[in-house]
């Protein structure tokens, strides 16, 4: 009988260890969605300080298109985080594009590792440009492929591969997508 009781505590306990790390789970799940919506609001707001504190010390950012021409992805951008901290710094030297900018991002996947560490997230993305006139257009669409890792409490951003389908851009920025 004291076997039985011993068992069914055994289980109780289980169960919910089990709930608490699917909870985690859900949790990590919910703040990595909040990571990528925040990444497209602070772009759109042209806080390009909040965007990068998103990567880790030594995140990456890329910019990739296919070229069905040369049949084969074309890397237009490769660079560090602190490349990219001094390319946003200078950008204010550059022939500014006047038009807002807004991104409609749907994360479709995220993949958590065994240990709950690192994730691998891919998400579609639209970029809306209004001009100073108030004309609508769309500006980019791709995928983001987002690699990002536990730093502490916080999930940032390891590697950002933006894979544009767009590849003739009206206006062209150095602020990225």
């Amino acid at each position: 009988h004291r076997d039985l009781h011993l068992s069914i505590r055994r289980q109780r306990q289980m169960c919910i260890r089990d709930r608490n790390k699917e909870q985690a789970r859900l949790e990590d799940r919910e703040t990595i969605r909040t990571l990528i919506s925040s990444s497209a609001k602070f772009l759109d707001e042209g806080n390009y300080a909040q965007f990068t504190e998103l990567f880790l010390e030594n995140g990456r950012y890329l910019l990739v298109a296919r070229s069905d021409e040369i049949g084969r992805d074309m890397t237009w951008l490769d660079i560090s985080r602190d490349e990219h901290i001094a390319l946003l710094e200078e950008s204010h030297q550059h022939v500014h594009d006047l038009a807002e900018r807004m991104h409609i991002v749907s994360v479709d996947q995220i993949l958590l590792d065994g240990l709950d560490n690192s994730a691998q997230v891919q998400s579609s993305f639209a970029v809306f440009r209004t001009d100073t006139a108030g004309n609508t257009q769309v500006y980019a669409v791709g995928r983001y492929r987002d690699s990002l890792e536990r730093d502490g409490k916080d999930w940032r951003i390891k590697e950002r591969c933006v894979n544009v389908q767009t590849r003739i851009f009206r206006t062209p920025t150095p602020t990225p997508l």
